[in-house]
């Protein structure tokens, strides 16, 4: 089952690797995205993760910088995987984690919605037309207030 995952997530950084950089949509629409025009907290992170498998850094951090943790979140499970499967024992006690995550999780929701409302705002103040559609009306009228907060 070890093998299977990480070959999987070989297998899916290599289409992100193989796909052009930061010029396809998402796979699915986001739901957040297609009812206020505005990013979610993952927006721009496929391309930016396509962006970094492509050695576009500046790309990347532009889309969403979120990117980079998750990326190395991912690389750190994929070796474990990769060493489990091979000497065939675990070398962590994943369950464990888990039960942790659960109480953990609260603490990372704060730093998760600061870095969404930023996200937000950059996308409002930078032209990012991949991430923000301005004919929906609550990204227009969130664009309008960044704006006259601005002056």
């Amino acid at each position: 089952m070890r093998l299977g995952l990480a070959f999987a997530t070989l297998l899916m950084m290599l289409g992100l690797a193989l796909a052009r950089s930061g010029c396809r949509p998402p796979l699915f629409p986001c739901g957040f995205h297609a009812v206020s025009g505005l990013p979610c907290l993952f927006c721009g992170g496929t391309r930016a993760v396509s962006a970094v498998l492509h050695g576009n850094l500046p790309m990347a951090f532009y889309l969403n910088a979120l990117a980079f943790p998750v990326l190395a979140l991912v690389a750190m499970i994929l070796v474990g995987l990769l060493v489990e499967a091979a000497t065939g024992r675990p070398i962590a006690p994943w369950e464990t984690y888990f039960r942790r995550l659960g109480r953990v999780a609260p603490v990372l929701i704060l730093p998760a919605l600061a870095w969404w409302m930023f996200h937000i705002y950059l996308a409002l103040t930078t032209p990012k037309p991949e991430l923000v559609d301005f004919r929906n009306p609550v990204a227009a009228k969130a664009k309008m207030l960044v704006e006259q907060a601005g002056r």
